[in-house]
């Protein structure tokens, strides 16, 4: 099996002139898009691309999506996310999450042969914004892709409500999110669930500005939450997001009286 370095698109910023849409794509509707195959170039690869404008301006939280029907199981598609200025917001990694261009870029790898979910991100729009969807081949052969753009309804866990008991179930889906509680009347034991490709952590503050918060992460799971009163669950570097599945950006916190172990 070989590898080809694969050309990385200039992150920082596009000039919009290179963003001259092929297309609109409405919320609610989708795009049947032709892709050509990834060419030989300076000793790599040029992916094949197709770029669309977005048509968000009432605003709110989207999902935009891209499914292979032709190399399906074998397709190997990235979209990229810009704003009205040609600057990245977002960059698909793999079918389960999603990053900022620098995180994205350091976790390329060949994909495995899984069933075809497509490659999706999930954005947040301001009113009257503009953003730009490219949408690229990888593979060294034509593709044929239908790209969607939905509204969402977020997970609604962590807007700061009370957590004193039981459990709670949340997801990480937007860039830069963190989901609050409120754990100022909590006893016994935090635990915090999560399998995933983010870096997630929930973070246990003494106070809003605690600069030194209680860190719990996948393998530092468990702490007593008292005397804690706010609790933070986010990306560690705000830098990932995935969806409200499992093995994506869905976590689980529960208190017990069980200690830890």
């Amino acid at each position: 099996m070989r590898f080809l370095w694969i050309l990385p698109l200039v992150l920082a910023g596009c000039t919009l002139e290179a963003l001259l849409p092929d297309g609109d794509l409405q919320v609610g509707t989708s795009v049947i898009v032709d892709l050509p195959a990834a060419r030989p170039e300076g000793g790599g690869l040029r992916p094949g691309s197709r770029t669309y404008r977005l048509r968000v301006e009432g605003g709110g939280t989207f999902q935009v999506a891209a499914i292979s029907s032709v190399l399906q199981e074998r397709s190997r598609l990235r979209l990229t996310l810009y704003d009205a200025q040609g600057v990245v917001q977002a960059q698909s990694v793999a079918r389960n999450w999603f990053g900022l261009p620098q995180v994205a870029l350091a976790s390329v790898r060949p994909q495995g042969l899984t069933t075809d979910l497509g490659y999706r991100l999930n954005f947040r729009a301001p009113g009257g914004s503009a953003f730009y969807l490219k949408v690229e081949n990888l593979a060294e052969a034509p593709d044929r892709v239908t790209l969607y753009l939905d509204p969402f309804t977020p997970n609604p866990s962590g807007q700061g409500e009370a957590f004193n008991t039981g459990s709670r179930t949340g997801a990480i889906e937007l860039l830069g999110e963190f989901d609050r509680y409120d754990v100022s009347a909590a006893s016994g034991y935090l635990r915090l669930g999560y399998s995933g490709p983010l870096d997630l952590v929930a973070l246990l503050y003494l106070s809003p500005s605690d600069p030194n918060p209680v860190r719990l992460d996948p393998v530092l799971s468990c702490a007593p939450v008292s005397p804690a009163v706010l609790l933070v669950v986010r990306d560690r570097a705000l830098a990932r997001a995935g969806f409200d599945e499992e093995n994506s950006g869905r976590y689980t916190l529960s208190l017990s009286n069980t200690p830890c172990p």
